[in-house]
């Protein structure tokens, strides 16, 4: 059954390859027009050039590193939307909706996040993946995340927008992006391949992109109803191809990409071990002194869970949250999942991570 008006029109807009001060223009200038009624409920699929996507709310310097993406020609630009950096090549491919509230299913963004999400699930599970949602915004395969997606509105407007991971080089990700958690570890590669996979993991032949756009469309056409009409692929409708080149200067002036430039001194690595009954458990926390936020997260130690995937679930639940929701957050995971911790409890979460954010000693990355 449709989620949406069953007579709902829905333009389906390819823009091809693009260099990513481009596809962010488009950004802009899509939802604009529709903010201003000159356009319809549309499904994008786009692609980009090398390059290195920042959350709107994140620090060049803090999150990338910069000196590498200039040797390497990899440009650097930032999303209308939130969450983490991403790196992006002509081998993967994003997609977003944009449309007015009211083309959607009622509820928050959070109910809205598990709505987009679950219909691109549906067209992943297609190409023969077992694709699931998962909380908060994230899309994976057997507990390993194969997309990441994020959303804004601007007043009755919604851009919501994600990719699908085709390919994945991850040493090359590792290299880019100059902060994460994983990069710092010994096994780097093993434990982000632990966390990630991509179509060609998964799949004994790899899709083509016409595939993968195809089983995406068909996941949101059945789960949202309507009628979807394709255009040609890199045609633009009128009134976004007339704001395109205003946006194109908005993205393009330093003021855009240094929005929130800070000193990579305010983010450190930090730290600590708790002993509990049900064993040893350690945290590495990602630390934004400024923000008080948990930018990323591992759980490490000698303990038991089961499931195996649940500390990569609470882990994808902290991750960019403040420390005042802390407690709150892993209070309603432990209450919401069926875990089995061997004795280790919620308040232990909780402790390991406040000690990590605690100690003033830390080394800055």
């Amino acid at each position: 059954m449709s989620r949406s008006c069953s007579g709902q029109l829905w333009s389906v807009l390819d823009t091809g390859l693009r260099d990513a001060d481009e596809n962010m223009a488009l950004d802009r200038a899509l939802l604009d027009a529709v903010a201003a009624g000159e356009w319809g409920p549309s499904l994008r699929f786009l692609c980009f050039r090398d390059s290195a996507l920042l959350g709107h709310h994140q620090s060049p310097r803090q999150e990338l590193d910069l000196d590498y993406c200039a040797a390497e020609g990899i440009q650097v630009q930032r999303r209308l939307t939130g969450g983490g950096a991403i790196v992006f090549d002509p081998s993967q491919i994003g997609w977003e909706l944009v449309c007015l509230r009211r083309h959607l299913p009622a509820g928050d963004m959070t109910a809205l996040s598990r709505e987009i999400c679950e219909a691109a699930a549906a067209g992943l599970r297609r190409l023969g993946v077992n694709a699931q949602y998962r909380p908060r915004n994230d899309i994976e395969v057997d507990g390993r995340k194969i997309s990441g997606t994020g959303g804004v509105l601007d007043g009755e407007a919604v851009l919501f927008q994600g990719t699908v991971l085709i390919e994945l080089d991850i040493p090359r990700m590792l290299r880019i992006l100059r902060v994460p958690v994983e990069k710092l570890d010994a096994h780097a590669i093993r434990s982000v391949a632990e966390r990630v996979t991509s179509l060609r993991a998964l799949l004994p032949e790899l899709p083509s992109m016409a595939v993968v756009r195809q089983a995406l469309l068909e996941g949101f056409r059945e789960r949202f109803g309507g009628q979807w009409e394709d255009m040609a692929e890199g045609d633009l409708p009128e009134p976004v191809a007339r704001r395109l080149p205003q946006a194109l200067a908005e993205v393009r002036a330093p003021d855009w990409l240094s929005l929130q430039d800070r000193p990579p001194e305010e983010q450190s690595l930090r730290h600590a071990i708790v002993r509990t009954s049900g064993g040893t458990l350690r945290a590495a926390v990602l630390w934004d002194e400024r923000g008080q936020r948990v930018k990323q997260i591992q759980f490490r130690g000698d303990m038991f869970i089961q499931p195996s995937r649940a500390l990569v679930d609470l882990e994808a639940r902290l991750r960019n949250s403040h420390i005042r929701e802390l407690e709150d957050l892993v209070s309603a995971w432990f209450a919401a999942e069926v875990v089995d911790a061997f004795g280790m409890r919620p308040e232990h979460f909780v402790a390991v991570v406040r000690q990590a954010v605690e100690d003033a000693h830390a080394p800055c990355l």
